[in-house]
């Protein structure tokens, strides 16, 4: 088995393991019987030596699929007392207790509930968003946006850490908050960061609202930032302006965008749903304490 790094965990195995438990919780609460406890035995322990190492750190936080497979793990660790995974019937052991856990929470009634909830609470939030955007902009009838999407050199892209991103994003935003660097009072600014499932890579979509009254021409500004992202991720990052239409064919434009018909539906790609387990999902799967997957904000 060859060594495994934070970009492999969250772009290979995490996103396999987050489908596999989904798959498997549909297979339980299937009414036609489906559900095969042997065939599910072995395509956890076939892989557990890869995906326990996404639980063996406590600098990732997960979403519902995986927190509930790493709560019976780890439950199951500690009641067992095994810690050598490498052992073979230690492992099966594990995984065994560990799938008994699983299927007494997915059989459970309030288990659609809390999914229910989650849901919920995601569509609230981007509804919270677009409240505060429509009373920030109700008086202002003549608006620029900035669209850009702030990625990595491709040469460096593929071995970026969320962890990383993370750190990178935080002194991006300190940055922007301040008017010695970023000159601007803006409207309303969101933000949401993605993974590229097709190159195994993170970029951050963001779209500042501006009066044009004021603003007419922001050209100055995507410059200034496109200078503030490749500072704060130490010169390896890249921007693309989507208001420019020669970026149109660039080849994250595009990845970015397959899912709608017009190309320019920044909005919604900004608020699409974040718990799709689909392989094409460009939901982050792991993400440290105090991500946020997507945040709007009224201006400084």
């Amino acid at each position: 088995m060859q060594p495994m790094n934070f970009p492999s965990l969250e772009h290979l195995i995490a996103p396999r393991l987050e489908r596999d438990v989904h798959e498997l919780f549909l297979s339980i609460r299937s009414k036609r019987g489906e559900y095969d406890v042997n065939h599910w035995h072995n395509r956890l322990l076939e892989d557990i030596q890869n995906w326990r190492l996404i639980f063996a750190t406590n600098d990732y936080r997960y979403g519902f699929w995986l927190e509930t497979l790493m709560s019976c793990y780890r439950a199951s660790q500690i009641e067992s007392g095994i810690r050598d995974i490498r052992d073979p019937e230690q492992a099966k052991m594990l995984i065994t207790m560990s799938l008994a856990k699983l299927e007494r929470i997915f059989l459970s009634a309030e288990i659609l509930e809390v999914l229910k909830e989650q849901n919920e609470r995601h569509v609230k939030q981007v509804q919270r968003y677009q409240d505060e955007y429509d009373k920030v902009t109700q008086y202002c009838f003549d608006l620029n946006k900035i669209n850009l999407i702030c990625a990595y050199q491709p040469e460096l892209a593929g071995t970026i850490s969320i962890l990383e991103m993370n750190k990178h994003i935080q002194h991006f935003n300190k940055h922007l908050k301040q008017q010695e660097y970023f000159p601007v009072n803006y409207l309303y600014w969101y933000r949401r960061v993605a993974r590229i499932p097709e190159t195994n890579q993170y970029v951050m979509l963001l779209s500042i609202t501006v009066n044009a009254r004021i603003y007419s021409d922001t050209s100055f500004y995507v410059e200034r930032l496109k200078e503030l992202w490749n500072f704060s991720t130490v010169f390896s990052g890249m921007v693309i302006d989507l208001n420019d239409d020669n970026n149109q064919s660039h080849e994250l434009v595009s990845q970015m965008f397959t899912e709608f018909d017009d190309q320019e539906d920044i909005d919604s790609l900004l608020k699409r749903d974040i718990v799709n387990t689909s392989k094409d999902s460009m939901g982050v799967r792991v993400w440290p304490i105090g991500f946020k997957h997507f945040i709007g904000t009224s201006g400084k």
